[in-house]
């Protein structure tokens, strides 16, 4: 077991995944020593672990939206130190981690729909654990469209077409009995910030926004069609493991995904806490981080798993963007067998 280095206590005011651009990641593990900010302070329910003798964890992930909470909410009330565990939170692109994964580099990654999508492409990474089954997007669209079945004949804006939020986007209006292939035009736009100057300027009647952007866009004066959390299941937050660190560490893979349920436990009964915890790291006004906070816990599974439905969309929408006609079994993505245990554990249903 590795010992404890010296570590830098994050500013109250800084984004919980601040930190400098992630370098060549094909190197020697020594590279990630060298990595900006990372957020190695340990976690846990009661301080019950040696702190000198905590094991680090390397985990993924990058700035954005809320899908990390449940782990950085851990971090910030030592929910992991009992389980003799430090955690490193590492800024680091998707696709970037995911081959850290593989290589070793990392250890989990918060990746959850890239980890899949890696799994369905045949590299050796499962989803342990799916902590977040529902997408934070809205469809929001220009004042005078009043509903989804009002975007027959409109124009969509999307990343691109074969982007995780295009096709939720498409679901959507198939749900809604509307024809996203014939009735709708699709219009790549590109990242969030330009979907939403799109949208407000009017060269599109619609697009897809994450929380709390969605949220941002209200206050604007922009609509919200639907919360696609009410309607889809998605598979957007949870671990990634590779198959690796599997057969080697199932010990440790049970600790993270107990740490990662207490996070979650400890932000549904301590909401004050919680959106402050929001305001301060996200940089949201009072009334956006509650809006976003509530919207957020709304889309957690409960037991920490996805339905094979949700699991099997998820893969069919990867196969789709690689135009491969294969097969690939539910096995081939994910083990819940870890956290289906932590859970029988933890009385969680």
């Amino acid at each position: 077991m590795r010992g404890r280095s010296a570590r830098r206590s994050p500013s109250p005011h800084s984004s919980p995944i601040e930190g400098e651009a992630v370098g060549n990641l094909l190197g020697a593990r020594k590279t990630f020593a060298a990595l900006g900010l990372v957020l190695g302070v340990g976690l846990g329910l009661a301080s019950t672990a040696d702190t000198a003798t905590l094991e680090r964890v390397r985990v993924g992930y990058s700035v954005g939206g809320l899908i990390p909470f449940p782990v950085v909410v851990a971090r910030e009330n030592k929910l992991f130190e009992p389980l003799g565990l430090e955690i490193e939170l590492i800024n680091i692109p998707p696709t970037l981690a995911v081959t850290a994964l593989v290589s070793g580099d990392l250890q989990y990654v918060i990746f959850a729909g890239t980890t899949l999508n890696a799994a369905v492409r045949g590299l050796p990474v499962k989803l342990v654990m799916v902590y977040n089954d529902r997408p934070l997007f809205s469809l929001m669209s220009r004042p005078e469209i009043r509903s989804v079945k009002e975007m027959k004949g409109k124009v969509l804006g999307v990343a691109s077409l074969t982007s995780g939020e295009s096709f939720l986007s498409r679901r959507l209006l198939k749900e809604s009995g509307v024809d996203p292939e014939r009735e709708v035009t699709l219009r790549t736009i590109g990242n969030t910030p330009d979907r939403l100057i799109a949208l407000r300027t009017g060269v599109v009647d619609a697009t897809t926004l994450t929380v709390p952007v969605d949220i941002q866009a209200e206050k604007l004066g922009l609509r919200r069609l639907a919360f696609m959390g009410e309607i889809l299941e998605s598979i957007n937050g949870g671990l990634g493991v590779s198959e690796r660190w599997i057969q080697q560490r199932p010990d440790q893979i049970k600790k993270m995904i107990a740490g990662v349920f207490r996070g979650m436990a400890y932000a549904r009964t301590n909401r004050p806490e919680s959106i402050a915890l929001v305001m301060s790291k996200w940089k949201m006004e009072r009334d956006v981080a509650e809006k976003a906070f509530d919207l957020m816990i709304s889309t957690w599974s409960e037991g920490g798993t996805a339905s094979d439905q949700a699991v099997q969309t998820g893969i069919e929408e990867s196969l789709k963007v690689s135009s491969s006609k294969q097969s690939v079994p539910l096995s081939r993505v994910i083990d819940f067998s870890f956290v289906r245990e932590v859970a029988r554990e933890l009385k969680i249903k």
